[in-house]
């Protein structure tokens, strides 16, 4: 992948659910070790709700 792209990826909520997965089954991994990928995933489940919510209240007044 090109080094141009790479950062963009960070935005993707794929690469984080990706990365859990990867540690779960390949790696054999707990819990505590995938807790930045939680934590963006977590931002990602809040954050976008948040954002539709405040848009869509502001067009039906």
């Amino acid at each position: 992948m090109p080094a141009w792209i790479q950062p963009l990826t960070y935005l993707i909520p794929r690469r984080y659910v990706l990365a859990i997965l990867r540690s779960l089954f390949l790696k054999g991994v707990g819990l505590e070790t995938f807790r930045p990928e939680a934590l963006a995933l977590l931002g990602w489940g809040v954050g976008i709700p948040a954002l539709a919510l405040a848009r869509s209240s502001k067009r039906s007044s």
